[in-house]
């Protein structure tokens, strides 16, 4: 179950404008549990209340490296993209983000805007809702969990459909590689309830 902060509007930074829900997508696999947790702390002190979801641990995508553990937040703010995606830098930089470029790499804390209400587009520069929302596990399932009503912004679909669809396409592609190693070696049967994301045990509430 998703869970949800006080507010604490003394704390929050806001700005003039039409409030929206967005979604950040939340990873670390160098000193995960103080990064993780130095993220959201960061995201409370910056936003105000938070709806999160379960924290998962996931295999690192496009490297070779640690696993990650990953969630989404939710937040309710004025800000524009551009606002937003530069406390979300602020916030990376504080807790020993280094920028090197490469697009797959090892993180002490990476924070991605996902989706700015409802809208689509390019804002900022930025475009809106993230392609990576409906192509990673470890950033699809925890925003089902978390919006499973919600609707992605261009597909229309509830983000629990997409969840199901995701899932039922990456076990189906697991089948296939289980199925041949399964072809040389008959002990190795496919596992029917497969999930790429692996529930990990992080307390986040905090000051």
């Amino acid at each position: 179950m998703p869970s949800t902060d006080q507010p604490r509007p003394e704390r929050s930074i806001q700005a003039a404008g039409p409030a929206r829900r967005c979604w950040i997508s939340l990873g670390s696999n160098r000193a995960r549990e103080a990064s993780i947790r130095g993220g959201v702390q960061g995201l409370r002190h910056a936003f105000g209340a938070l709806i999160l979801s379960p924290v998962y641990e996931t295999e690192a995508e496009g490297f070779v490296g640690d696993p990650f553990l990953n969630l989404v937040a939710g937040i309710e703010t004025t800000l524009t993209v551009g606002e937003i995606r530069a406390i979300l830098r602020r916030i990376e930089a504080d807790h020993g983000r280094e920028r090197s470029g490469e697009p797959f790499a090892p993180r002490t804390l990476d924070l991605d805007l996902l989706t700015f209400g409802d809208r689509s587009g390019e804002f900022d520069g930025y475009r809106i809702p993230r392609d990576e929302i409906l192509c990673y596990a470890f950033v699809l399932g925890p925003l089902a969990d978390v919006a499973p009503e919600e609707r992605h912004p261009i597909a229309g679909q509830c983000y629990a459909v997409l969840w199901e669809q995701l899932l039922a396409r990456l076990r189906a592609e697991r089948l296939g590689d289980r199925q041949t190693a399964a072809s040389r070696d008959p002990a190795n049967e496919p596992a029917e309830h497969w999930s790429p994301l692996h529930r990990f045990t992080l307390t986040l509430v905090g000051p």
